[in-house]
């Protein structure tokens, strides 16, 4: 055997789209063709008469050895697949990367002795598959225009060719072209396409395509024939009917092709069966995640990395009181400018670090105003290549649990504070009340009984008061807060108090408070103890606010002889006072249920005042 013998054969292998090899059972490459030259940039003159595992040194290994051996052996053929053996040849593709290869080794003999073809079929790309077939076709039909001068090396031409044809794996139609473009009776099929249709090659030369085709088109038949007329070629799926009447779905790259000046038709068809499957699953499995999402009952959100709203279930849609569409692809500053900033960074915390961020228990308004205890999830949304494109957030209502977790606690202060109303306090003054019936038995002076007795009744006035207290104090928090509006809560508390001359004035009229139902309790006392303690210099009560960047200040002063710097200190602690002790304690207990706070900011000698600072989202202009 010498190289030439396999050069002057091997211009009939350089016509194929395959990479084709032939080596001696020592590995000497004696032909290396056209294709597997350009694959690799490696030419003929290079590497014919080298040892190829030199050149590609993975070829030692057993898992490659072994199998071609046994070829070389006379055993059968060896398929190298793609999914086990992606790289036989090193062949690097323009845009970087190696090319995806389906090898297959044959034995072959040359003048007795044994040799090996490698069949290297590059699968990375369809397209390129059925251009350089065609190429090859028209060479090889090219030939056969010669046949009465070459009959001999046409018969080993074709041979060849047929063995290539039917060694793909791929089904292959070469098909007359009607003049609409549609296709008529088959010219020639491989034997890939007898298998996918359980007919033999003969039955299949007597039909056409359309024999074979459902109804079933990606595109209608006639535009599918306009392009293959007017193009040159169409891409499309159908459904072919096997012999046994089951259907097999198909995707068809149809070329026209000129052979012995007639133009035809040359179709690869690939056997879709699993990627069908695939798809219907995964729209299953979509559909089946949509009917979760859109039937949640905790909103959903999904959001990208610069805050936008990239999706939203119906819940969240009802929560924000938008349509989903006014949502989607909106920004969170747009839609909740006050509270955007404050979600962001959380979320970015989330995207920094790649993880979720979980339990987040925080308070939010519904469209309605209806304030809500909700626990939020935030989890990291990752792309196929694990980066980070986004956040999900599950916003679950807890109002009904947290609501029961506060009422437990509220309970327990309760129950501590009047048992120790109850036991500690009303007991020492009835241990009082009961010293001075003890000095009135033997009291006879008219003027230390009267004394006495008025003591007495200061005594009572304040069990009294402290009962009077154990109510109030009993009923707060018992119901959810209300909007109230202030003016109306101050005119409520004014109207069951004496203030005789006293003028009251309220300059809030148009502003409503997120508050305990007791919050007009909280007036109650403050005017109370200006009419109580402000001295005869008490003409004016003025109730007014003031929006800051921290909310809404209401102010609640007076002109009455002001507040001692000894009191200010402990004004808010339960039992310290002239009275009861307990009218500002449960002022600021009032109002600690939703988050307002109170204190007292006087300046001497210029009557009391009292500012309560009520956050954002829990006031608004009515």
């Amino acid at each position: 055997m010498n190289f030439p013998s396999f050069y002057s054969q091997g211009k009939y292998l350089d016509i194929l789209p395959s990479g084709v090899v032939i080596i001696r059972q020592d590995y000497t490459v004696v032909y290396w063709n056209r294709t597997i030259a350009g694959w690799t940039k490696i030419s003929p003159q290079e590497i014919l008469g080298c040892d190829l595992r030199e050149r590609f040194p993975h070829l030692k290994e057993r898992r490659y050895a072994m199998r071609i051996q046994q070829v070389f052996d006379g055993g059968p053929a060896a398929l190298f697949s793609t999914q086990f053996h992606p790289h036989f040849i090193d062949a690097p593709l323009p845009g970087g990367g190696l090319r995806f290869q389906r090898t297959s080794v044959h034995s072959i003999q040359e003048n007795g002795e044994n040799c090996a073809v490698l069949f290297i079929d590059d699968v990375t790309d369809l397209v390129s598959q059925v251009k350089e077939f065609r190429r090859m076709k028209d060479l090889a039909l090219a030939e056969i225009e010669e046949r009465k001068k070459k009959e001999a090396a046409l018969e080993e031409s074709e041979t060849r060719f047929r063995e290539i044809f039917n060694l793909a794996n791929d089904a292959i139609h070469l098909h007359e072209l009607r003049e609409d473009g549609l296709p008529g009776r088959f010219i020639d099929v491989n034997a890939t396409a007898c298998q996918m249709l359980g007919f033999g090659r003969e039955e299949l030369l007597s039909m056409s395509p359309l024999d074979l085709a459902t109804e079933y088109h990606s595109r209608p038949l006639a535009q599918i024939g306009e392009e293959i007329r007017t193009l040159g070629q169409a891409i499309f799926e159908t459904e072919h009917r096997r012999k046994d009447g089951s259907i097999v779905p198909v995707e068809v790259h149809a070329h026209v092709v000129v052979i012995q000046k007639r133009k035809i038709v040359l179709s690869i068809v690939r056997d879709i069966s699993r990627r069908k499957r695939d798809e219907l699953a995964l729209l299953r499995l979509n559909r089946d995640l949509k009917t979760i999402i859109d039937n949640a009952p905790a909103m959903i959100w999904y959001k990208d990395t610069q805050n936008n709203f990239i999706r939203v279930n119906p819940a969240g849609a009802r929560f924000a009181g938008m349509a989903i569409d006014e949502i989607e692809g909106k920004s969170c500053y747009d839609l909740f400018p006050d509270l955007a900033e404050t979600y962001y960074q959380d979320d970015l915390e989330v995207i920094t670090s790649g993880k979720p961020k979980l339990g987040i228990i925080e308070q939010m308004r519904t469209a309605q105003g209806k304030m809500l205890w909700v626990q939020t999830d935030k989890l990291p949304l990752r792309d196929e290549k694990g980066d980070i494109y986004g956040v999900l957030l599950f916003v679950t209502d807890i109002t009904e649990r947290k609501m029961a977790e506060d009422a437990l606690a509220l309970a327990s202060r309760k129950i501590n504070l009047l048992s120790s109303i109850t036991r500690h306090d009303i007991l020492n003054q009835i241990t009082a009340l009961k010293g001075y019936i003890y000095l009135l038995r033997e009291e006879t002076d008219l003027d230390t009984i009267a004394e006495l007795v008025s003591k007495e009744d200061l005594i009572t006035d304040a069990i009294e008061g402290q009962i009077n207290f154990t109510r109030d104090y009993q009923d707060m928090g018992i119901r959810a807060p209300e909007w109230q509006n202030i003016a109306d809560s101050v005119e409520k508390a004014k109207s069951i108090l004496p203030v005789r001359d006293v003028a009251v004035n309220v300059e809030t009229s148009n502003i409503q408070v997120f508050a305990d139902l007791l919050f007009e309790k909280v007036f109650y006392n403050l005017i109370d103890n200006a009419l109580r303690y402000g001295g005869p210099s008490l003409r004016n009560i003025r109730i007014f606010s003031q929006e800051t960047e921290n909310g809404l200040v209401l102010i609640v002063e007076d002109d009455g002889t002001g507040i001692c710097a000894r009191d200010r200190e402990h004004l808010f602690q339960r039992g310290y006072g002239k009275h009861t002790g307990l009218g500002l304690f449960l002022c600021r207990e009032i109002l600690s249920l939703t988050g307002i706070s109170i204190q007292e900011t006087s300046e001497p000698g210029k009557g009391a005042r009292f500012e309560i600072l009520v956050p954002k989202g829990s006031y608004r202009f009515s």
